[in-house]
């Protein structure tokens, strides 16, 4: 008998997952990921060995510009046009109008070029550089005065809290990244749920299944089902978002593609949170799709955003990671999938407080299950009316009464 459930729940649970899964957009989106991440890498194979360079005129300049591998500079007369010198046919990319008053003002410089592209701002800096030379020059600094003068002050973050990590192991983007592929998650299986759920009730497809399989396996298989396509949703979104990452990095600000800021140890405990916060998070808004009636006029629609009060919270505690809040946070069963993973990422964590948001996780989820799968069965033979919060309530404390 417990080997059919099982059975029972997995062929649910594969409908359900390829009832919204497309072979043919899964691949087309793959297939694009990949291209860029070749892309990436292409390019950085060989920016390196192939770069242009640029010739830029200099006017009316008392400074001597030094060639650098990207750009050469050539003095040209001040009376020269830039129409005449900056063109599509020129050799010449930009003509540079550099003049210093006296060596106490700031020296007025302009760029002229045909259009607008990303070399200018390799340009501004170098230019930048040596001019800062120049000026200390003229105040008769030293090379050794120069650069103490360049060199930025360094402050070193030291904490009396030994939990707390340093910044070379965290920082709050791995926080508020966890935040958004929770998000992630939980609005995928906030739309598909609504949509196949209501769907299903208005068809009477569910009532229709009760000779042949219980409110129970039916509820499991949906909310597996969906748990995979919201996991699903929240790792296209990681890989995306490093895609971008890689792109910016490389491509756009022309730098070396470095990993070494991701900490890799602690995916494992975020993939762990994700489908125990999915599976409560599918359970609940399973739980009051059933209940709606009409989806066009039904004001339980909200109740079905209630899973992303957990993540407000803790957005709102993350600042004070070693504070009472976040802690009672990463404790309380409707909290703790979201909160530890985010305590986690900011300091260190004794591994019993990790088992007990575990703990006190995995108990809500085997307790919200049941809870469901009663408003679930009694719900989606309802018509014509909805049941109360207040009924529900009593439904997901106790088993109803069915006469």
């Amino acid at each position: 008998m417990k080997q059919n459930n099982l059975t029972q729940i997995g062929l649910v649970t594969r409908w359900e997952f390829m009832h919204f899964f497309k072979w043919k957009q899964e691949i087309i989106s793959k297939l694009i990921m990949i291209l860029i991440a070749g892309i990436i890498f292409a390019w950085q194979y060989f920016k390196d060995d192939t770069f242009d360079v640029y010739q830029i005129a200099v006017a009316n300049s008392n400074i001597q510009l030094e060639d650098t591998k990207k750009f050469k500079f050539k003095t040209v007369t001040p009376e020269t046009q830039p129409e005449t010198l900056i063109n599509e046919e020129s050799d010449y990319s930009g003509l540079l109008l550099l003049t210093t008053p006296s060596d106490k003002q700031i020296a007025a410089i302009s760029l002229i070029a045909f259009d607008k592209q990303s070399w200018q701002a390799e340009l501004n800096e170098e230019i930048n550089k040596q001019y800062r030379k120049h000026a200390a020059n003229s105040l008769n600094l030293n090379e050794d005065q120069v650069a103490l003068l360049q060199e930025p002050v360094t402050i070193e973050q030291q904490y009396l809290d030994s939990a707390v990590k340093s910044d070379e192991e965290t920082s709050d983007t791995i926080a508020v990244i966890t935040l958004i592929l929770m998000a992630v998650g939980i609005f995928t299986a906030f739309g598909q749920l609504f949509a196949s759920v209501t769907g299903e009730k208005q068809q009477r497809v569910t009532e229709q299944l009760y000779s042949c399989i219980s409110a129970q396996t039916w509820i499991d298989g949906k909310i597996f089902g969906q748990m995979l396509h919201a996991l699903k949703a929240m790792i296209t979104a990681g890989l995306s978002g490093l895609l971008f990452y890689a792109f910016m990095a490389v491509v756009v600000d022309g730098k070396a593609l470095d990993f070494a800021s991701i900490d890799w140890g602690f995916m494992p405990w975020l993939l762990l949170f994700s489908a125990l916060g999915i599976y409560i998070s599918t359970a609940f808004i399973a739980a009051i799709a059933a209940a709606i009636d009409d989806p066009n006029h039904s004001a339980k629609t909200g109740l079905m955003l209630l899973p992303l009060l957990p993540m407000i919270l803790v957005f709102m505690t993350m600042d004070d990671a070693s504070g009472w809040a976040l802690s009672l946070l990463s404790y309380l069963p409707f909290t703790a999938f979201v909160a530890m993973p985010v305590k986690m990422s900011l300091i260190e964590v004794p591994w019993w407080q990790v088992v007990i948001a575990i703990a006190s996780s995995l108990a809500f989820a085997l307790w919200l299950r049941g809870a469901a799968a009663r408003i679930f069965k009694m719900c989606m033979t309802m018509y014509g009316k909805e049941p109360d919060v207040t009924t529900m309530i009593v439904w997901m404390i106790k088993e109803p009464n069915y006469q």
